[in-house]
């Protein structure tokens, strides 16, 4: 059997609920990460040791920070913990201009992160080379703060997880009836739902400036191979990827494959294995198949007629039975529903996308791209 390796774009750390739904399909999926791990294994890891020991999930730096590991890890730590004085240590290191923030105390680490990602930053350029190793080091913090804004919005949105409809309905039905009630419940109340509503909204112009800094990440070094199947779960970073692609080849994606994947799992890294394993052996001649047809697509020559019929004539057939087969393993109603939607990119791999069409290609015979989104 092909195997099926996927990597995933623009996070640096990929949520279980996600990792555990798209290893249905994909047999290994890989991560880029700003910083190489480490050789001994730390708190921040063990969510994904069992995923990592056997090879499941698999993370890769292009370029290695080497001996300014413990440096940035240094600053990374201070952002996320401390609430003084980081502003000065990023100056220090020519990553930002805070003047603004400086000026009026705002000094706090979630301020910081919202002048990097909204890319309000100033490179120092005394020479080409110095520019791009500060570029490159911007862009790893840049995910790396990113990384910290959905830890904290991951926390705040299972601190909200038990205020569903019939409560929020009840505390609204008691607050009608209260004598006593004051203008500042009303408020309170009315900021939690403004709250609740906005959560897992993107923020404007932050992807795209995730996109830019995976992008730089990306291009700084070799990967062990060349990704043909990118995944995403971000709309605006598929669409990103998408208006590159478009921009360069003058055509548009042409869809390939509509499958069911369950929302998420629900269940301890463990119990998820066993079950991501089960449907692999029960579907392996499925899954085998698809990734046979997908792997004979991309390597075929350039294609001046892009028909998704004639190049996958039996989609439909392969839809219908992985989607009962995730209805099997996965009842809807327990573990509810996402779309995997493939996209094929024609006559212009993943690698020449980012890297450029001047830049050397790691395989050859890779001729073709496969972006999948995964969506609700």
């Amino acid at each position: 059997m092909q195997s099926l390796n996927s990597l995933y774009f623009p996070q640096t750390a990929l949520p279980r609920h996600q990792r555990d739904c798209l290893l249905l399909l994909a047999d290994t999926l890989h991560l880029l990460q700003p910083v190489e791990p480490s050789d001994e294994a730390t708190d921040e890891s063990s969510a994904s040791d069992l995923f990592m020991d056997r090879g499941i999930c698999q993370v890769h730096t292009p370029s290695p920070l080497g001996k300014d590991r413990d440096r940035f890890l240094g600053l990374i730590h201070d952002i996320r913990n401390r609430k003084d004085n980081y502003a000065e240590q990023l100056s220090s290191l020519t990553l930002a201009n805070l003047s603004k923030k400086e000026a009026s105390g705002e000094h706090n680490h979630l301020a910081i992160v919202a002048n990097l990602l909204d890319g309000k930053t100033l490179i120092n350029k005394e020479a080409v080379e110095e520019n791009q190793a500060e570029k490159l080091w911007q862009a790893r913090l840049v995910l790396a703060l990113a990384e910290i804004l959905d830890q904290e919005e991951a926390e705040l949105a299972s601190s909200l997880s038990d205020i569903d409809g019939e409560e929020l309905a009840l505390f609204q039905e008691l607050k009608g009836e209260a004598e006593d009630e004051t203008e500042e419940e009303e408020d309170l109340f009315a900021e939690l739902l403004r709250i609740k509503a906005k959560m897992g909204q993107p923020r404007p112009g932050t992807m795209k400036r995730r996109f830019q800094a995976w992008k730089t990440l990306y291009n700084s070094g070799p990967l062990p191979e060349n990704y043909w199947l990118w995944i995403t779960c971000e709309e605006e970073a598929a669409d990103l990827l998408l208006s590159n692609y478009e921009a360069q080849s003058g055509r548009l994606s042409a869809p390939l494959l509509l499958l069911d994947l369950p929302e998420q799992l629900y269940l301890r890294q463990e119990d998820a294995i066993k079950h991501i394993e089960a449907f692999q052996e029960e579907g392996a001649a499925l899954r085998a198949s698809i990734s046979e047809k997908l792997t004979a697509i991309i390597k075929l020559g350039h294609l001046d007629l892009v028909d998704p019929v004639a190049l996958l004539p039996d989609a439909g057939i392969l839809a219908r039975d992985w989607n009962e087969l995730i209805d099997y393993h996965f009842p809807a109603e327990r573990f509810g529903r996402r779309k995997l939607d493939l996209q094929l990119l024609a006559n212009v791999s993943l690698d020449r996308l980012l890297r450029g069409p001047g830049a050397s290609q790691q395989k050859d015979d890779i001729c073709h791209g496969v972006m999948a989104l995964c969506r609700e």
